[in-house]
């Protein structure tokens, strides 16, 4: 197994609400939840770096592009 990392991560009250009402939806804990999101942030990362490459979000016929700033 690879070697683990620990971070400290201090947030507001109303935040860590959400996401443990996220963690309830999903049976799942917070911890993991933030590893899912982070990763999802590392994506968006890559295509960002890619030139042309577009981050694009499809709610039924609905599309809308992403622009990272």
């Amino acid at each position: 197994m690879s070697d683990l990392k620990r971070y400290n991560l201090v947030m507001p009250e109303e935040l860590f609400a959400e996401l443990e009402k996220i963690a309830t939806k999903r049976h799942t804990s917070v911890v993991e939840v933030l590893r899912r999101y982070i990763k999802l942030g590392l994506l968006v990362e890559q295509i960002d770096e890619r030139p042309g490459a577009e981050l694009l979000i499809r709610e039924g016929e609905r599309e809308r592009q992403i622009v990272l700033i």
